[in-house]
């Protein structure tokens, strides 16, 4: 059998690594919603367009994730403190506290996989998951 690199990927986020309780992602978050609060810093205020930016997102699909997170509670929204003709949005305390579990359970996988495997072949993992992110984003395969 053939092993394709979609296939091993499929198989790695089924079946093994990428489970929603293992990286200690909140049940209620999907993975956009995830990528926001990580974009985050705890006491960072940003607009949409500058979520958008940052996340890679058009406006539109970031006020969606904005509105989300602000109706579960992970977002405050409120006027700019840069522009008072703005909206921003921070963290709300259930918010920083989600993050702070994601990262706690990031450096936990981080810490399994260093005992399981060489710094180098773990530095090899990750320029290669890097090759492939880059060619997805660049690829006409799209």
């Amino acid at each position: 059998m053939n092993d394709y690199i979609l296939d091993l990927i499929a198989n790695l986020k089924i079946d093994k690594i990428i489970d929603r309780e293992y990286l200690g992602i909140i049940n209620d978050l999907s993975i956009t919603e995830y990528r926001g609060i990580m974009a985050f810093e705890d006491e960072q205020e940003m607009t949409c367009r500058e979520m958008a930016k940052v996340m890679e997102l058009s406006p539109s699909r970031s006020s969606r994730v904005i509105n989300n997170l602000v109706q579960k509670g992970y977002f405050i929204r409120r006027t700019s403190s840069r522009d008072r003709r703005s909206v921003a949005v921070t963290l709300s305390k259930k918010g920083i506290e989600a993050k702070e579990k994601i990262k706690e359970n990031q450096e936990k996988l981080e810490k399994s996989l260093q005992q399981k495997i060489t710094d180098n072949e773990l530095n090899m993992i990750k320029n290669s998951l890097k090759i492939l992110l880059d060619y997805f984003e660049v690829s006409e395969f799209q």
